[in-house]
This record gives C-alpha cells, sequence and structure tokens, in this order.
C-alpha cells in the first residue's frame, strides 16, 4: 500500500471539517444588519424574524425591534392624520402589511437607520410640544392664598420637567444609535434634517 495515499486519505476528513469550521466562521463573523429584509408574506417575515434573533446578539435584536417599531407608529400616525383630514379614507391593506412593504427586500441596516431617524425625528417633535407647554405654564399664577392651586401647579411643572428630562435622555440614546449607521451609509433616509423636516419620510432604498 502506498504510504502517501494512506496518508492523503487520512488527511481529507480533516480538511473537510477545517473547509466547514471556516464557513461556518465565516458566517458568524458577517454583519447581520448586511442581510436583507423578507417580508414579501406575513410568514416570511416570521421565519425571517425568527432567523435574526437566532443569529444576532442582543443588541442587534433591540435595535431591529426599535425600528420595526418606529416604522410602524409613523404609518399608524400617518393613517390617522389622514382619517382626520379626509374621513371617508380608507387603509387599502393593514398596518402590519404595510410594515412588511416598506421594509421587504431592503438592506437591515437600512431599515434600521430609518427607524432611527423616525424615533429621532418623533422625540425632537414630542419634545418641543412638551416645553412650549411648560413655556406657558410658567407664566401661570395662583390667586393668593389659593394653596390648593398651586401645589397643582407646582406639581404640574414638577411633572412636565421630568417628562422633558426622560424626553432629552430618550433622544440624546436614539442619536448615539444613529451616528455610526449614518457613518457608515453616509446618507439619511428621511427628506432633509429630521430635526427640521418633521413628519417627511423617504423609504430607503433598493440599492
Amino acid at each position: 500500500m502506498n504510504p502517501q495515499a494512506h496518508v492523503k486519505r487520512a488527511a481529507a476528513p480533516r480538511v473537510l471539517a477545517g473547509f466547514v469550521a471556516l464557513l461556518v466562521l465565516s458566517a458568524c463573523q458577517r454583519d447581520p444588519l448586511d442581510r436583507k429584509v423578507s417580508a414579501a408574506t406575513p410568514t416570511a417575515f416570521s421565519v425571517w424574524r425568527s432567523s435574526v434573533d437566532s443569529d444576532s446578539g442582543l443588541e442587534v435584536r433591540r435595535r431591529v425591534a426599535d425600528a420595526l417599531l418606529e416604522i410602524r407608529f409613523k404609518i399608524a400616525g400617518d393613517r390617522e392624520l389622514q382619517r382626520l383630514t379626509d374621513a371617508e379614507t380608507r387603509a387599502a391593506i393593514s398596518i402590519d402589511d404595510a410594515v412588511r412593504a416598506k421594509v421587504d427586500g431592503r438592506v437591515l441596516r437600512e431599515v434600521v437607520q430609518w427607524g432611527y431617524e423616525l424615533r429621532v425625528d418623533r422625540l425632537t417633535s414630542e419634545l418641543a410640544g412638551l416645553e412650549e407647554a411648560m413655556r406657558k405654564n410658567a407664566n401661570l399664577i395662583t390667586r393668593p392664598g389659593d394653596i390648593e392651586s398651586r401645589h397643582h401647579l407646582d406639581g404640574l411643572r414638577d411633572r412636565q420637567a421630568a417628562r422633558v428630562a426622560q424626553y432629552r435622555a430618550d433622544l440624546a440614546a436614539a442619536e448615539r444609535e444613529l451616528a455610526p449607521l449614518l457613518a457608515t451609509t453616509g446618507r439619511r433616509f428621511l427628506e432633509g434634517d429630521a430635526r427640521t423636516s418633521p413628519g417627511s419620510a423617504a423609504v430607503p432604498g433598493r440599492d
């Protein structure tokens, strides 16, 4: 028996095992945000979400959930605004279907970035409204000796101040999440700056 042939046959399984291990390692090292979203049907979307949950770390799963929630908020808010301005308007598809249509086939990184842009936009708008309410309440005065009204007004101001502080913290956190995504893609998906063009949203491109 040829000793060299025996060595080659003995080494073949080890080479194959090493090749498989290399493929697994490469798959593990691939950034999950580079994959495309599969959401053509509810089943496809459910399977895709399950794959993200099983293949990604906790932080990626959290960012994906945050982004999808913000996209849902945006669609629901736009529909409610449309309903208030045009009572006869009826949505052709459900909100779930609309969310899937927005994200299907798109790179996950862009979907996550779009979601955080929407979050920054929403929090900025809501914070501005709350701060305006605080400015108005700051000018309110109570009648001399009306202790009950004074306590109520002080309590309202304290609650508003706490909400403003929480909004600012949430906004700062959203901006921290958004910054590295912007650095990677090099562009925004909201039309103009999210903080100066509230409510205007462009769908991330498929390119």
